[in-house]
């Protein structure tokens, strides 16, 4: 595969119950299942669900099932809310049988963790098996998501990143996304993005699909997974000692909005005079930088054409 296929495969967990496309369950899951069937289908991810209408989705899988049959099955990102305990048991109990073996797996699970302590409780009542990401609030001081970090890390699960939403303010900075990933890269803790990463460059957008939509300057999910494996490539290397200062390069590739810039090849991605080797970007994929939650997918794909990059 060329390493833009590589950064891609896998890479876009498809969250179309949520804003601003937040289409009602049968709608999503016919359109996912769609998706699976579709020619960019190596770049789909998991179906994202809130615990709380996993019985909404289980009728609505199982309508489908009986008309389209067969595995392999549905994996599923289950997102916790307010009833943490009460969810996470639901979540792990959880399976949806369909038709002639067809099923749907709750493959990882989502929540919020603003302290060290709350990881590790939450953590040890989920089994190992199952991948769990902690979405750590935006307004923790570094020195508070540091510790957040290492509870992630010693929990060896994952930490999420929000990276837009449907007002201005809840966009981060480049900054904020470039220290976040470097925070994860130096820490060795995989990460998941979330919310705003419709494009694959950094831009000025419409946030929702209303006609009389808000625009702002939204980040780019090429920026945020080729950053974060020049990221996860400069902390294995110890660069800059591993400093809690965000390499230039970093931050700068977060905050790039020519796409010209980028050099798409078979073996590298390249960022002005930055090379990204393949083996670089798969290094990244496996073990750090592993997917987006995007309430679109058709979105991402149709960008990708505009720009001549899919093949």
């Amino acid at each position: 595969m060329s390493a833009l296929n590589v950064l891609l495969n896998g890479l876009i967990d498809y969250a179309g119950l949520f804003p601003p496309a937040a289409v009602e369950m049968p709608e999503a899951v016919l359109h996912y299942a769609a998706c699976r069937q579709g020619p960019r289908s190596s770049m789909l991810g998991s179906f994202v669900v809130p615990v709380s209408r996993l019985d909404e989705f289980d009728r609505a899988f199982t309508a489908l099932s009986r008309r389209k049959k067969g595995p392999p099955a549905w994996k599923l990102s289950a997102l916790v809310g307010e009833e943490v305990d009460a969810e996470l048991a639901r979540a792990i109990r959880h399976e949806t049988p369909g038709e002639q073996f067809a099923s749907a797996q709750i493959d990882s699970i989502e929540m919020k963790a603003a302290s060290a302590g709350g990881v590790a409780r939450t953590s040890g009542l989920v089994p190992h098996g199952m991948r769990v990401a902690y979405e750590i609030p935006p307004g923790l001081g570094r020195a508070e998501r540091w510790s957040v970090l290492s509870a992630v890390k010693n929990a060896a699960r994952m930490a999420k990143l929000r990276t837009g939403g449907i007002e201005p303010p809840a966009i981060p900075s480049p900054g904020q996304v470039a220290e976040f990933i470097w925070d994860c890269a130096r820490a060795r803790v995989p990460f998941k993005a979330t919310a705003g990463l419709h494009h694959p460059i950094r831009g000025e957008h419409r946030l929702t699909y209303a006609t009389d939509s808000l625009s702002a300057v939204m980040h780019g999910f090429l920026n945020v997974f080729v950053g974060a494996a020049v990221a996860w490539s400069l902390a294995a290397d110890g660069g800059m000692a591993l400093s809690a200062d965000v390499p230039l390069d970093v931050l700068a590739i977060i905050d790039e909005r020519d796409a010209a810039c980028f050099t798409l090849g078979a073996d590298r991605i390249r960022w002005r005079d930055i090379d990204v080797p393949l083996a670089a970007i798969e290094r990244a994929r496996a073990d750090f930088a592993r997917s987006f939650g995007s309430c679109s997918f058709d979105e991402p794909v149709s960008d990708l054409n505009a720009l001549g990059w899919l093949r």
